[in-house]
């Protein structure tokens, strides 16, 4: 049914969440697994001034080690992963590398946000859902 699954992560707890699922489904139908994080280039923006060099390298070292990490736990139960990270506005990015590599499969983990907040902003897996040219499984995040 999945022959390729793109897993959407930024290393936080619902991503991790969404890491396990990724991973077990990719496992269960040999499907190749691609993990992905993208660096909002909003958040470039916003620290675009000569003063802080090392933001750029800050925020694309977190996103590699997400990427790192969710591609180590695949391989630790025997999924092989292809990483990749990007930057630009995630919910596009993440729609237009599904595309790109023919997936089948978009999972993406979110913060449950609700109400106002989620009304005014959005979020990247609302979003994501509404761009996405793949079926997206949004993962929640576990109950501590």
């Amino acid at each position: 049914m999945y022959e390729v699954v793109v897993l959407a992560t930024d290393g936080s707890t619902p991503a991790r969440d969404a890491c396990d699922q990724a991973i077990a489904l990719a496992r269960a139908e040999a499907a190749t697994l691609h993990v992905l994080s993208v660096v909002d280039e909003g958040d470039l923006d916003l620290f675009s001034s000569g003063e802080l060099p090392t933001v750029d390298d800050l925020l694309r070292g977190a996103a590699e080690d997400a990427v790192d990490d969710a591609a180590e736990r695949a391989g630790d139960t025997g999924v092989d992963a292809v990483r990749a990270v990007r930057v630009g506005t995630p919910h596009r990015e993440i729609a237009d590398y599904a595309d790109e590599v023919g997936a089948d499969l978009v999972v993406v983990g979110t913060h449950g946000r609700r109400g106002l907040s989620r009304a005014l902003l959005g979020s990247v897996a609302a979003r994501l859902l509404r761009q996405s040219p793949v079926p997206v499984l949004v993962v929640p995040q576990s109950p501590p």
